[in-house]
């Protein structure tokens, strides 16, 4: 008679190396506090908050929920994730995403193209066109004049973030989108006066 084959034991920390983006954007839609505990060492290495905020956005919807989606993620995670403190805390950053999500279950994420990577870190001038069309993207059932109005803020904000980081090239990425908040147009005006320029 033929011996069984003892049944090997798998070690967990060989078969789950891998983080599962999909599987990370179900637990967030549950609101699972616990999943970032859950993962092996070998997952929480491979944890991209940036990644999941980009998923976790947006969602296949019309509706209130897809604009939740967009102002708690925006509200809740995004604001802070890149704060240096909260970087060096990826636990954290699962908790601020997990506070986003509105807990109704599994939704339908789906990617969103981003803004040209130039124009997000400053290097180059943002243009009212391809802007819209990114925003078209991500708000399909705005109004055109919605899109454009949207459009042009943004250029404009642009235009002042720009700004600052030519004038004060050592300054933080986050103290310029806060400063540029604060500032106008006329107050740039005045400073250039008072330069001379």
């Amino acid at each position: 008679m033929p011996k069984k084959k003892k049944a090997v034991a798998k070690d967990e920390k060989f078969e789950k190396q891998d983080f599962n983006l999909f599987e990370a954007l179900d637990a967030l839609d549950k609101k699972d506090y616990g999943y970032y505990d859950r993962l092996t060492p070998e997952q929480q290495k491979k944890f991209v908050p940036f990644m999941l905020i980009h998923w976790m956005s947006a969602i296949k919807s019309n509706g209130d929920l897809s604009r939740y989606y967009v102002i708690s993620t925006n509200e809740h995670a995004n604001k802070y994730l890149f704060n240096e403190r909260v970087m060096k805390n990826p636990k954290l950053q699962w908790l601020m995403l997990c506070a986003a999500s509105p807990g109704l279950g599994k939704q339908f994420h789906q990617w969103t193209p981003h803004i040209k990577d130039r124009v997000s870190k400053l290097r180059e001038p943002a243009k009212t066109k391809d802007i819209k069309e990114y925003f078209k993207k991500v708000y399909k059932s705005a109004s055109d004049s919605d899109l454009t109005a949207i459009s042009e803020v943004f250029v404009e904000t642009h235009k002042r973030k720009m700004y600052l980081a030519e004038k004060f090239p050592n300054m933080k990425f986050e103290d310029i989108e806060l400063l540029s908040e604060l500032i106008t147009d006329d107050n740039i005006h005045e400073y250039e006066k008072e330069l001379g320029n």
